[in-house]
């Protein structure tokens, strides 16, 4: 669903979802039906409509204007946003580089909290010192400060995509000087401040109130499986950042002799195991001259077969992409994207070829990495249309960790 830009500032664009609106309509009706319950006949009906709307519409602009503080602040710490859209009761931001450093992640993660406890001050001094707290203004006033108040302890809560989450793996980064324990604790926070949501819902489903039990279960549910998720991704992480290519199970290169003749060549495709391959690797007396793509066969009249060789077709074997058996695993997804092909070659120290990595070869890998064995079927599958297996998006993952000073 497409945003709409309502402003830019620092060249970067700050636009409104679609779902903001209804959210606005949505906290509205709630708001004004509060009114009318708990005011008893101090309103009418339209008086608590106009409550609800503008308190509603205060509070998200207010949650606007915090956000433009909160990228002054980022900008200021080394972060490049691309844009800003407005959601629910925040802004999903598309960040081309984060802060790399731990004093600049708590500096960033406390700014919001503090702009919605200061703006909740603010206000509610107002409201209190008001005429009278039946004018619709002063109730209006009131009620923006105190979701505001409770706007920031919300941001503080020790989840990760929030500010509190945010702060409190900084800390531990800041304290511990590594990243990685900062990441790792917030993860185990996680996991256990789901587990007792988890468990204080399933209580509530049978003890006291269905509706709230059931909620209450499933975000404690989906906050267990999240943090398991993320511990796995910590893991593909380190796969990716520390192992090297000569750990993978490599390809084994087809061979032809450079004197043979397509003839020959068509015999070799037709004997191929892997279906996936389609280079052979030109040798001469046993060094390696170059490599051939089977597919030429293709513009080449079957008359002619027996009249041309391999040697005449050959490409030099340094086009080929290569990368070496001692590169990491990163830089050689990072090169393997890069070509059309979708496989690489490997060399050892001596530039001598000792194999090929494709996708499937990767994937299989890192799953193995991780605990995961794919029946034989699958990975029959996965080798013929050479994808990474189970919709790992490895080179989002590695851009990723490049924008975080990962890598």
């Amino acid at each position: 669903m497409r945003s709409w830009q309502i402003f830019k500032i620092w060249g970067i664009p700050f636009k409104i979802h679609p779902y903001w609106f209804v959210i606005l309509f949505l906290f509205s009706w709630s708001i004004s039906n509060q009114v009318n319950l708990s005011s008893g006949d101090i309103y009418n009906t339209k008086e608590a409509w106009i409550i609800g709307f503008l308190t509603s519409f205060f509070l998200l602009s207010s949650i606007i204007s915090h956000e433009v503080l909160h990228t002054f602040v980022s900008l200021n710490q080394g972060v490049k946003i691309k844009n800003i859209t407005f959601y629910f009761l925040g802004a999903i931001l598309q960040i081309d580089k984060y802060c790399q450093t731990a004093i600049g992640n708590i500096k960033i993660a406390i700014v919001r909290p503090l702009l919605c406890f200061a703006t909740a001050f603010v206000l509610l001094l107002i409201s209190n010192y008001g005429a009278s707290q039946e004018l619709i203004s002063i109730n209006i006033i009131s009620r923006v400060g105190i979701l505001n108040f409770f706007l920031g302890f919300l941001y503080l809560i020790p989840i990760g995509s929030l500010d509190g989450g945010n702060l409190l793996k900084s800390i531990i980064w800041h304290f511990s000087g590594s990243k990685h324990k900062g990441r790792n604790f917030l993860n185990k926070v996680n996991l256990f401040l789901s587990f007792l949501v988890l468990v204080f819902g399933i209580i509530c489903l049978f003890r006291f109130n269905f509706y709230y039990g059931f909620i209450l279960s499933f975000l404690g549910l989906f906050g267990v499986n999240s943090s398991k998720s993320e511990s796995q991704f910590f893991k593909i992480e380190n796969i990716l950042k520390f192992s090297k290519v000569s750990e993978l199970k490599l390809k084994p290169l087809r061979k032809i002799e450079f004197d043979s003749n397509f003839s020959r060549l068509n015999t070799l495709i037709k004997n191929k195991k892997d279906a996936s391959d389609k280079y052979f690797f030109v040798t001469n007396n046993g060094r390696w001259t170059g490599f051939i793509n089977e597919n030429i066969l293709k513009n080449v009249s079957i008359k002619k077969w027996e009249r041309n060789f391999v040697e005449d077709f050959k490409k030099p074997i340094d086009s080929f992409e290569s990368v070496y058996s001692n590169d990491k695993l990163w830089k050689t997804i990072e090169k393997l994207e890069k070509t059309g092909e979708g496989c690489v070659l490997v060399l050892n120290a001596a530039d001598i070829p000792l194999g090929i990595i494709d996708r499937s070869k990767i994937g299989n890998f890192i799953l193995n990495k991780l605990g995961f064995n794919l029946p034989s079927e699958i990975v029959n599958k996965l080798n013929y249309k050479n994808q990474y297996p189970l919709g790992i998006q490895l080179p989002r993952i590695i851009n990723l960790m490049k924008q975080k000073g990962d890598l």
